[in-house]
């Protein structure tokens, strides 16, 4: 099954519905000037047309309908199928995916295929559409709004230096001989700049990924109100990597942070 092909089938149906709708409007145009003209001859003559059109675009209005009922999105979602070809879209239009049905990322949004109800959610936000194609090229220029969009990376450094500070604070608690500079994971730094569950909701990993990407991408030096540096660092720990695209769309995983002076 493929939304294409059954786009395709409906479109000379489509052209036939506009077609005979425009007519429609067209003697509708008329029968008012007919009427407001009094020749009643002509009006209804004009009106016996409309009607044999109206019954025309009846017909074609029932193949649409039959067309629309017929196509199973179930089954599209449930076979596969359109899960390859909304794969298939993304490698053809540029658009980064990972994962599989029935969870992906779309760096830096996650998408949700909600097989139940045949929807879509983007983050949390539903999408109605069953049409692969329309659906990556949305996101390509969603994607490309978001990249584009204006952030403060200075602002961004200074939050997440001190919340790399609340996190080393906490690690020496109770220590004899405290380090102030030493590797934080960044999911362990992520939990101190989004404290509570509705924090995490208005601030999820993946805004949190994009903003890392945007500061681990910066064309200049970035630094915190205090002028410390940093540097990324990985992990051993698989889970506790954050996967982000630099402004090339190469792939990093990235694990730890470190603020120095």
């Amino acid at each position: 099954m493929d939304y294409e092909s059954f786009y395709q089938d409906i479109q000379g149906l489509e052209k036939s519905f506009k077609d005979k709708l425009q007519h429609v409007q067209r003697g509708f145009k008329n029968i008012t000037k007919d009427s407001a003209a009094g020749d009643i001859k002509k009006l209804r003559k004009n009106l016996e047309e409309v009607s044999a059109v109206l019954s025309e675009l009846s017909e074609v209005s029932g193949g649409l309908q039959a067309a629309a009922d017929h196509f199973d999105d179930r089954a599209y979602l449930e076979s596969g199928d359109f899960a390859k070809h909304l794969t298939d879209y993304c490698k053809e239009y540029g658009v980064d995916i990972q994962g599989e049905s029935p969870s992906y990322e779309m760096f830096p949004f996650r998408l949700r295929i909600d097989l139940e109800n045949q929807d879509l959610y983007i983050n949390r936000r539903k999408i109605p559409c069953m049409r692969p194609m329309r659906f990556v090229q949305d996101m390509k220029q969603q994607i490309e709004k978001y990249t584009k969009s204006s952030f403060n990376l200075g602002q961004f450094a200074n939050e997440l230096a001190t919340a790399y500070d609340l996190a080393v604070t906490v690690r020496n608690s109770g220590k004899p001989q405290p380090r102030y500079e030493f590797d934080v994971l960044l999911k362990d730094v992520y939990t101190y700049l989004a404290p509570t569950a509705k924090a995490r909701r208005e601030y999820d990993l993946q805004q949190y990924a994009f903003d890392l990407s945007r500061l681990f991408s910066a064309d200049e030096p970035v630094a915190p109100k205090d002028e410390r540096k940093f540097e990324f660092g990985t992990s051993k720990q698989t889970n506790k990597l954050i996967r982000i695209l630099d402004t090339d769309g190469a792939e990093h995983f990235l694990g730890t942070i470190r603020f120095y002076k």
